[in-house]
């Protein structure tokens, strides 16, 4: 479940939070959906319709930064795949730690969770609330 963006001490924080014995913060009220994807297809190049404004501002573009405008799409596209997946994988461990939270009942309240944001500020290494049910 790595690669989230949250991150703690240099720690991906859902890495954290699932080392964390098993106990998970629970926020009520949050629905999150994903929906169905089609499987993608296996390509050797993709083509990108753009219209004449677009391309006129990426090559604009590519021409200040001396790069060419395929190096501009390709990382822009691999930027937003990036943040992308990271979104998936916070919908994923969340949906996860929902599920755990439904089966033990563990968990700290919001309120719990805030107030330790709210110390750990002042004292990197104060610890976690304990997790009840």
């Amino acid at each position: 479940m790595s690669g989230c963006c949250l991150e703690k001490g240099g720690i991906p924080f859902i890495d954290f939070c699932l080392a964390y014995n098993g106990c998970y913060l629970l926020i009520l009220g949050v629905t999150m959906q994903t929906s169905a994807t089609q499987q993608p297809r296996s390509v050797g190049s993709v083509t990108i319709k753009l219209d004449v404004a677009d391309r006129e501002r990426i090559a604009t573009l590519a021409i200040a930064r001396k790069r060419t405008p395929h190096y501009l799409m390709k990382e822009a596209i691999l930027e937003y795949v990036k943040k992308e997946e990271a979104r998936q994988n916070f919908i994923t461990a969340a949906q996860t730690s929902f599920l755990h939270y439904q089966q033990t009942g563990i968990h700290i309240t919001l309120d719990e969770f805030s107030s330790w944001v709210d110390q750990v500020q002042l004292n990197p290494a104060e610890p976690m609330p304990v997790c009840h049910t």
